[in-house]
Order: structure tokens, then C-alpha cells, then sequence
């Protein structure tokens, strides 16, 4: 790289690098980072070691230095071609410019190449036994009613087949969490959130609950149907020229706090949904695939908490499942433990 003093001289650069340089390079800082001779360097090497003497922020230089070294290394194993890294622009040019308030298509992108998921194993490590996470998804929102353990999330004429949920919240000792919430939310019998009706007045097939001081909460609603993600963009272009579909398994998703937990967010899934293995955004992992039980009789629906009404198809679906938190203590171990 070029000296300080030659990057002043008028002949030899223009007036954009001497005023950067006035901004940003103090004059006693001489850049010695040029082609020693005799050595021959990669790209990878130069951008490297120009990154390695500029960069000033240890996680920075950490961060770009591995992308720059993964990146270049890509290129080299599958010998990328400049029109395929031209299509590769110009679907991130596209990423850019079809993203609104309610369709991230960056967001998408990080999903279906699985990175959403990756990104949550590392910053939410869970000990054996302890539920597993998962991303929250584009449709949680803050309005959600604090109802008591048994009661309805749904509102009058919400599409979809009588839904029976019971859980319980423990931690890994098998003792119940006494007190802690659950934050549910989920898709209706047609595969849409609440927020997807432009008519939508206040939440429905959402809500926060308490669980009672032996871990257990309880609700009833409808089961929710599998449903695409947004596909008409490039992601949904991507997903095609790779042979995948844009179908996520029907789910339940939650938020679970409790004091001295670390807070989980997760997502269950009926063993019968369609899409289990084929899941876009990867999300269903096996230990969150729920056996469901079916009730066609009345007495039973009663003895459930169902009203008269709220089944309207002959059958209610029955779906239980055991939470288990992990407490601050026991996630902050293994991440030292990680480390």
C-alpha cells in the first residue's frame, strides 16, 4: 500500500483520498502494507492481511476476516462464473428492493438457507433434556391478552377443527415452574394468522398464560393448518430453481419465561402435518414433533373444558406436551463450557 505522504501528492491522488485522509488517517500513521518482494500473495492473503493492519476492533477484523477467507473459498470450490455471480447480485439487488414492513425477503433468505436456525443454536445453546428453540417467525406481536390456564385464545367464527392444548412447564430436576408465562401465538384453520385479515380489530389465536403453581397450562382453540411462505419474490424463485416447495408443517409457536430461566422461544408440530422433513425454513426438529390424540365423544369434549359450540366437526384434536427450561446458571455453564 501506498505511503501516507504519497497519497497526499496531488499528482498521485485525487482530492476524494486527500480528504479522506484528512479525516480519517492521522499524519504520523505510515501504511507499510505492500507486496514485500519476491513473495507472492493470493487475493484471500491481500484482502486479509489489508484487513489484519486497517481494522482496528477485534470482533470486526474476527468477523470479516473468516467471511472474506469462506467466501474466497466458495468461489474457488465450486469455480463461480461472473454470470453466476451476476444472478447472485442481482437476486440480492431484487431482496432489497421487493422487502416492505411484512415481507423481509433478506429475512426469508436467512431462513430457508438455514442460517435462521444455526444462528439460534449458537446464541441459545440448551443442556440435555431441556426443550429446544427456534425462531420466532415474522407474526408474533406484542397485543396479546393475558388469559387464565383453560380458557379459549379464539374468538367467534375462527375457521378450523376444536383444538384441546395441555402442558407443563419443569425444569431439568423435573420440578414445575411455578409461574411461569407462556406466550402463544399461531395460524387459524385456513393457514393465516390473525394479522393477515385486513380487517383485524384485536388479537385472535394469541395470548399470554400463566401456568398454575404446578407447571401446568392449558387451552383451547383450533388446530392450525400448514401454510406457504411468501414465494412470489426471489427467494420463492430460489426455492424453485433448487427444487423445494414454500410449505411450512402446521405449528404452534410460544414464548416461555419464568424467573431464573433462560427464556425459550419454540415452535410444536403435529406428527400428522404435511411437510415435516421438507420444511422451508428447517425448523422442525424431531424432539418438537408432537404424537396427537383425536376425540370423537361429547362426554370426554365436557370433561375437557369444551363448550357446546365449539366443536363444529365432529372431533377434537388432543395435543400435550411437556416443556423443560434450562436455568440461567445451567445455560451460562455450557456456554463457558463451549468456549
Amino acid at each position: 500500500m501506498a505511503s501516507i505522504d504519497v497519497m497526499r501528492d496531488p499528482t498521485k491522488s485525487g482530492k476524494a483520498i486527500r480528504a479522506q485522509l484528512r479525516e480519517t488517517i492521522p499524519r504520523d500513521i505510515a501504511l507499510e502494507t505492500d507486496f514485500k518482494e519476491g513473495t507472492k500473495y493470493t487475493i484471500t492473503e491481500h484482502v486479509t492481511t489489508l484487513l489484519d493492519e486497517l481494522c482496528k476492533n477485534p470482533r470486526t477484523l474476527a468477523v470479516f476476516t473468516s467471511l472474506v477467507k469462506h467466501l474466497h473459498a466458495f468461489a474457488r470450490e465450486t469455480e463461480l462464473s461472473h454470470d453466476e455471480w451476476r444472478l447472485a447480485i442481482e437476486m440480492l439487488t431484487r431482496a432489497g428492493k421487493e422487502s416492505t414492513d411484512f415481507k423481509n425477503e433478506f429475512i426469508l433468505l436467512s431462513d430457508t438457507l438455514g442460517l435462521s436456525v444455526l444462528l439460534d443454536e449458537v446464541a441459545h445453546p440448551h443442556p440435555d433434556g431441556a426443550t429446544e428453540s427456534c425462531e420466532e417467525g415474522p407474526f408474533f406481536t406484542v397485543d396479546a391478552p393475558e388469559l387464565p390456564s383453560g380458557t379459549s385464545l379464539v374468538k367467534d367464527g375462527t375457521l378450523g377443527e376444536a383444538l384441546y392444548f395441555e402442558s407443563t412447564v419443569k425444569n431439568l430436576q423435573g420440578e414445575p415452574i411455578k409461574g411461569a408465562k407462556l406466550e402463544i401465538w399461531q395460524a387459524d384453520g385456513d393457514g393465516l394468522y390473525d394479522v393477515q385479515y385486513p380487517d383485524r380489530q384485536e388479537a385472535n389465536n394469541r395470548a399470554r398464560i400463566v401456568a398454575t403453581d404446578d407447571g401446568v397450562a392449558i387451552f383451547h382453540g383450533v388446530m392450525p393448518t400448514a401454510y406457504p411462505i411468501p414465494s412470489d419474490g426471489p427467494v420463492g424463485d430460489m426455492l424453485r430453481a433448487t427444487g423445494r416447495h414454500p410449505h411450512r408443517a402446521s405449528h404452534l409457536h410460544f414464548h416461555i419465561t419464568a424467573p431464573g430461566y433462560d427464556t425459550l422461544t419454540t415452535a410444536l408440530y403435529p406428527d400428522f402435518s404435511p411437510f415435516l422433513g421438507t420444511d422451508p425454513v428447517f425448523a422442525t426438529r424431531k424432539s418438537l414433533i408432537c404424537p396427537m390424540g383425536l376425540s370423537t365423544d361429547p362426554a370426554e369434549w365436557a370433561k375437557l373444558g369444551l363448550q357446546e359450540g365449539d366443536v363444529r366437526t365432529g372431533r377434537v384434536h388432543i395435543w400435550k406436551y411437556g416443556f423443560v427450561l434450562a436455568s440461567n446458571e445451567e445455560v451460562a455453564a455450557l456456554k463457558a463450557k463451549k468456549k
